[in-house]
């Protein structure tokens, strides 16, 4: 009877292992190339070394644009102003949210973690969130075993080589964090509903959080009991944060032993919308049409599998393209209007032409149209991609994984603690500001006023404008893949993510407050959409669907790399390029470097003084963090003063009364476009170059410089 048992599980495994083999690698291999425990009897795969080859090189990819040559552009007007904050938190431990002018506090705390390991300066605090759009890449491969090997892979280097992605991660401003956490909020709960048990990457996250939530007690209390000593004080720190470490990794092991940690992917997202709307007062719109795309979903889901639909397909796929078609012949003006602001755009008379990106762009509008069609004349074959979803994205499923009775209650009361104190934890400074969370609800009301303003005169075609002239791969492939999505109808993440591009893009081209960066909450899922679309259509067994999305692929990775050079290390103030926005231009770096010339030629060094007289300086504040500026906004007397510095124009009369016994002008710098800024330098300093502050009058601007 042993024997015969024995005999049948035998039978059993090998039944299992066959069925094992003939399952697609997504089924079994986890999401960066590690393999899940499989069920017992099944063949175990090899871990994907060339997913894990592809991925490792678009990464770095992704580092080396955000970091190489970080401080190359100078700082906009908006990162002085930030600079402005991050250096009374850094030098004062002072910060206090002011929802008025400004966004959210993470930017600051981040950043100065950051500054006080590497020190206050353009590297450091640029890294601080340069590093997020690396995290930013590596979280879509996450997504493998939702839009496939091929479509994870293509999503992350656009993502890793979209000019405004890589532009904003070399910014110090909010943005790009504000991205990142759009992408943890999805990708934690999908993994929650996923049963997935906790990993490394979580749990960093985690300890980094809750170590992030007691450090505010540490520094309470060694300042209590240290006071004033300033020895006795750095050793309760040192103590009290030895403390709030090892507390943290107390609360991870006693959330690791709670269904293997699964809850952890809920807590994050919990924290990960504190901190979304602790970033940025535009987060209800992003959450809010994840909510919209979740229940779309939902009817789409219902629509695309009702028998009635699916036999009458192709009558209404024809009907579907006859109107558009009608639609365009309808609107034929427009269609050539759009089709002369291409080519005026690309192939100006004024300007050098940019043939090769006006070409890749006709050929990926051709192409996609062409793939698009072969796709159609596909659908009914049983050539598609073997992408299964690992489990449904399902209320139900999310539901049930929140468990029963205690443990349902337990969940939401963890969740529900996480977010109220970690937004109280930023919006109080840490404690220290208890009006924060009062301020934190202002915001609404005065962003709202905001809102409608356009002060860009840009109208609701802005963003699809100023995505053709430089995201157009990622527009294009990103409909190519929605419309794949929705076709398919049988992979809820990609339909998810593809209403979700669209709902944020027409919520913020309906907003008449436009600014470029505005632009990467709805750039994002559209690189996942662009990479869905070109691994459903490259994974199929059909070999001309093969070549067109290997073919759209490589030209719109091209382009993009183009676009990324020109927009990030050659025109990187030029007010052509679309990311460039109000920016500092590169001379400005000039001044800066006279001004610390001529502070050492003074012998006085750092301790030079500075009038600042224009009534426009920022970013100079910056840069003169170690100096000893007065920052004035207008004119006031000096003749002591090492260095000046006026507005051009609209100060020229009053600067020559001024200043003209006691200074000598060193030269004209551009600050931004329309204002150029004078360095005067005190007789005793000046150079052989140097003239006299009436010739200020008769300075003529040099174009690409001052002009």
């Amino acid at each position: 009877m042993s024997k015969k048992k024995k005999t049948r599980s035998e039978s059993n495994v090998r039944d299992q292992s066959a069925a094992a083999t003939a399952l697609p690698v997504e089924l079994v291999a986890d999401d960066i190339g590690a393999v899940k425990p499989p069920p017992l009897g099944t063949v175990t795969p090899e871990r994907d070394y060339v997913w894990l080859g592809c991925s490792a090189f678009i990464t770095v990819i992704a580092a080396f644009l955000r970091f190489f040559m970080l401080d190359l552009k100078p700082f906009h007007h908006d990162e002085g102003v930030n600079g402005f904050f991050l250096k009374t938190l850094f030098k004062d431990g002072i910060y206090k949210y002011d929802p008025a002018n400004y966004h959210g506090p993470t930017l600051y705390y981040i950043s100065v973690a950051f500054a006080k390991v590497f020190g206050l300066n353009t590297i450091s605090v640029r890294a601080s969130m340069a590093i997020f759009g690396v995290l930013m890449v590596v979280l879509v491969l996450y997504l493998r075993r939702y839009i496939g090997r091929v479509g994870a892979l293509t999503a992350a280097l656009f993502v890793a080589l979209s000019p405004g992605m890589v532009f904003i991660s070399r910014y110090f401003i909010h943005e790009i964090f504000f991205v990142f956490l759009s992408i943890a909020v999805f990708l934690s709960v999908m993994l929650f509903i996923e049963k997935r048990k906790a990993g490394p990457g979580a749990i960093a996250w985690m300890s980094v959080l809750l170590f992030t939530g007691l450090a505010p007690f540490a520094l309470t209390l060694s300042k209590f009991i240290g006071g004033t000593n300033e020895g006795a004080l750095f050793a309760f720190r040192i103590a009290f944060f030895l403390g709030a470490a090892a507390g943290a990794y107390y609360f991870v092991r006693r959330l690791l032993q709670w269904d293997e940690g699964r809850p952890i992917y809920l807590l994050l997202a919990s924290a990960s919308v504190a901190l979304f709307f602790a970033t940025k007062e535009t987060a209800f719109i992003t959450l809010g049409t994840m909510a919209i795309a979740c229940v779309s979903v939902w009817i789409w889901k219902w629509i695309r599998e009702n028998r009635t639909f699916e036999n009458n397909l192709s009558g209404i796929m024809l009907a579907v393209h006859a109107a558009v078609v009608l639609a365009i012949l309808y609107k034929s003006d427009t269609v050539g209007d759009a089709g002369k602001w291409l080519s005026d755009t690309f192939l100006p008379q004024s300007k050098p032409a940019e043939t090769f990106v006006f070409y890749s762009i006709i050929f990926l509008l051709i192409g996609a149209i062409v793939a698009w069609i072969m796709f159609l004349g596909d659908i009914k074959k049983a050539n598609q991609s073997h992408l299964a979803e690992p489990v449904e994205l399902t209320w139900q499923n999310f539901r049930r994984g929140l468990g029963e009775n205690r443990e349902f209650i337990l969940i939401i009361a963890a969740m529900a603690t996480t977010f109220i104190y970690v937004s109280v934890v930023f919006f109080t400074s840490f404690f220290t500001y208890p009006e924060g969370i009062k301020k934190a609800f202002e915001a609404y009301a005065i962003w709202t006023k905001t809102g409608n303003k356009d002060h860009t005169q840009s109208g609701m075609v802005g963003y699809l404008k100023w995505g053709m002239k430089v995201e157009a791969p990622i527009m294009i492939l990103s409909v190519l893949g929605g419309l794949v999505a929705l076709l398919r109808g049988k992979h809820r993440f990609a339909m998810f993510i593809s209403f979700c591009a669209l709902g944020i893009f027409m919520a913020y081209s309906i907003i008449p407050y436009k600014t470029p960066w505005l632009a990467l909450s709805f750039l994002l899922p559209m690189c996942i959409a662009a990479g869905y679309g070109i691994g459903e259509l490259f994974e199929s067994k059909n070999r001309n669907l093969k070549a067109a999305a290997a073919a759209l692929a490589v030209v719109g990775s091209a382009l993009l790399a183009y676009q990324t050079y020109q927009h990030n290390f050659v025109r990187y103030d030029d007010e052509d390029m679309t990311y460039v926005y109000a920016h500092t231009r590169r001379g400005f770096l000039d001044m800066i470097r006279e001004i610390e010339r001529y502070a050492d030629k003074s012998g006085k060094g750092k301790d030079a003084v500075i009038e600042i007289v224009s009534p426009d300086y920022w970013p100079m504040t910056w840069y003169m963090n170690d100096y000893k500026a007065n920052f004035h906004g207008s004119l006031v007397d000096a003749s002591t003063s090492e260095m000046v510095v006026a507005k051009k124009n609209d100060q020229d009369t009053a600067m020559i009364q001024r200043y003209s016994p006691h200074y000598k002008m060193a030269g004209v710098y551009p600050l931004r476009p329309g204002v150029n800024l004078v360095l005067l330098v005190r007789n005793d300093l000046a150079d052989p170059k140097d003239v006299d502050v009436n010739k200020v009058l008769e300075y003529k601007p040099i174009p690409g410089y001052t002009q």
